[in-house]
């Protein structure tokens, strides 16, 4: 008679049952080996094909040359200064306000000027809820309704 191997045996319902425990443990750990090992060759296969695309489709982009640092300055004191007259002007305007906008400007200008910001602390103001804030609320509320 043709002696069945353990995965074999393992696969057939039959003769699961005529199977141990240790048998059942070693069978269970070989396909729980085999599938992780076939899902991680797969990973990788994927992971070398996309690096293969990236390198045969990479187009070289020409980098728009930098403004001379003058004008740069130049235009940070403008803002700055357009800054504080607008704070001067407008008593509710608060520094936060001012350096949020700054940030958002700074930002629009490309990565290269946002180098030098940097978050120290975001304070929650006192006061009423944002109309986002009770916009959202409203809307996780109704969405939970029956």
């Amino acid at each position: 008679m043709n002696e069945l191997g353990l995965m074999q045996r393992f696969a057939d319902p039959a003769l699961f049952e005529s199977l141990d425990s240790g048998e059942k443990l070693i069978a269970s750990l070989i396909t729980t080996l085999t599938g992780m090992g076939v899902t991680f060759a797969v990973l990788i296969i994927i992971w070398v094909a996309i690096a293969i695309m990236a390198r045969l489709l990479k187009v070289q982009v020409p980098k728009k040359e930098s403004p001379a640092p003058a004008p740069v300055v130049a235009a940070a004191k403008a803002e700055q200064n357009t800054a504080a007259t607008v704070a001067q002007q407008d008593a509710g305007a608060s520094n936060e306000l001012i350096a949020v906008i700054m940030a958002a400007i700074a930002a629009s200008e490309g990565t290269e000027y946002v180098n030098d910001l940097v978050v120290r602390k975001i304070n929650r103001t006192s006061g009423s809820r944002t109309a986002w804030n009770a916009a959202g609320t409203a809307d996780c509320i109704d969405s939970r309704k029956f």
